[in-house]
């Protein structure tokens, strides 16, 4: 796997398997939209999410739309934005779904692993 890939990775890890779209909204959306299927929502914390994803989907917008930055930089910063917004997104979940969550965030990372060590090519 490319570094590009993997920094096109972090947000999928950390939103649950989402892909990232370029628009801030729509990110947000299908990023809501994600959790509520795998969570079961209510329709109480998907609205107290909504700004929480928004605001995450625009910060990391704006790494990804920084030229100044490295990959390594770019991937760092993304990792911060999303530890930043962990815990506001668990302060809306029950512990159930948190478990849940992490649990899902387990899988994806396994998956990543296994991906780039089936993509290294073998001696």
């Amino acid at each position: 796997m490319t570094k590009i890939s993997k920094l096109s990775v972090i947000p999928l890890l950390f939103g649950l398997l989402l892909t990232v779209v370029a628009q801030d909204q729509s990110s947000a959306q299908a990023k809501l939209q994600q959790l509520s299927a795998q969570l079961n929502l209510t329709p109480d914390q998907k609205e107290k999410l909504k700004p929480i994803l928004q605001d995450e989907a625009q910060q990391m917008q704006t790494v990804r739309d920084d030229t100044s930055l490295t990959k390594q930089q770019k991937w760092s910063k993304s990792r911060e934005i999303q530890q930043s917004f962990q815990p506001k997104v668990n302060a809306v979940l029950t512990p159930e779904q948190q478990d849940k969550l992490k649990q899902m965030k387990q899988q994806a990372i396994q998956q990543m692993r296994e991906k780039k060590n089936s993509a290294v090519p073998q001696n």
